[in-house]
């Protein structure tokens, strides 16, 4: 076997005057060069001992040479070697670092040894631009996996690849928060990666934005993205590409009561720790209770905050006494990654109030005020009332009515007993004015406190499309089940503008009604039917819903459709 060159050779008569020099100056640390441009160049690896692709390699060291001074911590926390090699020890030169380990190498083994972009040179902090690999074999051949990809992310940079293999493992109970990846990269700045000269085998791959550099996933601490499947790679097909991820963080916590507050006799807000699922506060439990008395206090509606939805309001049937203590206790609700509220952290204790109930409905369209401009032609229109009402005749007191004065054909929906939404049947005329009115006489609290013949009128100008521009293209996923949602997303309009389209069948789609300006595509393929992107999970493994985004932005203009957009799935 061939032994492997020392990258350094220090005789002590060379180094002596050296380290004497060092030792006069009271300097024991890194020295960079002084001065000079400002360094916007990030530091590389320049050579390495053994060579890459090396084989019939015999050492019990390998040797990094850096392209500038680096900072040593960051290139110790962001080497990773694969299979493991025992401890590691650090002895560090000026820009060379010979790293030696405890362990013997096995014979006939491809070893991998990756050096993360989370190096960092010592002048400026400039990141390595992509992880390096250093792959040498004991035997006489390299093993020739490849798994690449990409993650897609606001800050894809640095995220760590974890691959497992499966082989002689049961793939449904590895568990990625005990155990360490066989191989780890990480992504470069724009979240590419390329781990190779694996073994031929299946892997289970996973993203993890390693908080504690640790190289295991620590739930809720780590953001996370799954693929769709494992990966095999045979003889036949050695190299696995088109692998992407999309971040997520893992929500095990339950939502717990943070606060009560009674805004009058009959009304109290419930404060909650997060975000509740709406869909589930129709099997809430609530009980409120005398602290003292434990006489009970009936409790009615309960309607969310549509704009906070950590926060739940609940109308009582009886009133609050100011001189009491009341805890009340909720059951039944869930957050939005299904987390219950436990009987342990959904109670709470607040003062009663003599604070008489004197409001009576309000009406409040959310997002249009009187006289606003630019209103989209399809957005259901949502109407708060503020509180509880007779929803029958709430349903029948609002219209629609044109610039002629006729009537709007509209669908009222219930979204919750304070809030209807109001959805014109067939898209809006662009740049029309129509006119929301309510008959306040039939907004009717529950005890049946309202208003006398009044009404409201909310006057608004839609959209002019000769403004707008539209996205066109094609999605092509053959193998795809279920809706695809498309959304194009603004990434220079103040405030942000989104516009999704559902594509249930076909391939052809268009977004319309589009603000001038630049705009990022996405797509996913809504396997599930829930409406929103499904990240999956690391463990228990579920895969994530599969999802393409479009390689550049796209620049819209007014009065243009920008067309043969191409949505290609991996």
């Amino acid at each position: 076997m061939n032994k492997v060159p020392a990258l350094r050779k220090r005789p002590f008569s060379m180094i002596f005057p050296w380290i004497a020099t060092l030792f006069m100056a009271g300097c024991a640390g890194q020295v960079q060069p002084p001065g000079g441009p400002p360094d916007s160049i990030p530091p590389a690896i320049i050579r390495t001992v053994p060579d890459t692709n090396a084989l019939h390699v015999s050492t019990q060291f390998i040797e990094l040479e850096f392209s500038e001074y680096v900072d040593r911590r960051s290139v110790e926390e962001a080497i990773f070697i694969s299979p493991h090699v025992g401890t590691l020890e650090f002895d560090w030169g000026s820009t060379d670092v010979r790293i030696n380990f405890s362990d013997t190498l096995r014979r006939n083994t491809t070893y991998v040894v990756t050096v993360g972009t989370d190096v960092v040179d010592l002048r400026a902090q400039n990141r390595m631009a992509q992880g390096f690999t250093l792959a040498f074999s004991t035997g006489d051949s390299l093993d020739p996996g490849e798994i690449r990809g990409k993650v897609v992310d606001d800050e894809p940079g640095g995220v760590l690849i974890f691959a497992y293999n499966l082989r002689g493992v049961d793939a449904d109970t590895l568990n990625p928060t005990h155990l360490r990846p066989d191989y780890v990269m990480q992504t470069g700045a724009d979240g590419g990666f390329r781990i190779r000269n694996i073994v031929l085998s299946t892997y289970r791959v996973i993203a993890v934005r390693d908080e504690y550099r640790d190289f295991v996933y620590d739930r809720e601490i780590d953001a996370y993205g799954v693929t769709q499947q494992d990966v095999e790679l045979t003889p036949d097909a050695p190299r696995a590409a088109g692998l992407w991820f999309r971040l997520a963080k893992e929500d095990t916590t339950s939502p717990f009561l943070s606060s009560v507050t009674a805004s009058d006799q009959y009304h109290l807000l419930l404060r909650f720790s997060e975000a509740l699922d709406t869909l589930t506060i129709g099997n809430a439990a609530v009980a409120v209770t005398d602290t003292l008395s434990v006489h009970s206090v009936r409790v009615g509606a309960l309607y969310p905050e549509m704009a906070n939805t950590a926060l739940l309001g609940a109308e009582l049937l009886d009133p609050l006494d100011s001189s009491a203590t009341y805890r009340l206790r909720v059951l039944g609700v869930r957050d939005r990654a299904g987390n219950p509220v436990d009987s342990a952290q959904g109670v709470a204790d607040f003062p009663g109030t003599g604070i008489p109930d004197t409001t009576r409905p309000q009406l409040r369209v959310r997002g249009v005020a009187d006289s606003s401009q630019g209103i989209p032609l399809t957005t259901p229109f949502q109407i708060d009332f503020g509180k509880p009402v007779s929803l029958g005749p709430a349903m029948n007191a609002i219209r629609m009515l044109d610039s002629t004065g006729k009537v709007v054909p509209a669908t009222a929906i219930v979204r919750t007993p304070a809030e209807l939404l109001f959805a014109p049947r067939d898209p809006l005329q662009p740049y029309a004015w129509y006119t929301i009115l309510v008959e306040l006489d039939s907004l009717v609290d529950s005890r049946g406190r309202g208003y006398r013949d009044s009404t409201v009128r909310i006057s608004f100008r839609t959209l002019d499309l000769r403004s707008t521009g539209t996205i066109e293209g094609e999605v092509e996923d053959p193998a795809g089940k279920g809706p695809v949602v498309i959304t194009a997303r603004s990434v220079d309009l103040v405030p942000p503008r989104s516009v999704s389209v559902v594509l249930k069948q076909g391939k052809a789609f268009l977004v319309r009604d589009l603000f001038e300006g630049r705009y990022s595509i996405q797509a996913y393929r809504d396997e599930d039917g829930n409406g929103q992107y499904s990240p999956g999970l690391p463990h228990p493994f579920h895969p994530s819903e599969r999802f393409v985004v479009y390689p550049d932005t796209v620049k819209v203009r007014a009065r243009w459709s920008i067309e043969g957009v191409l949505l290609k799935f991996p």
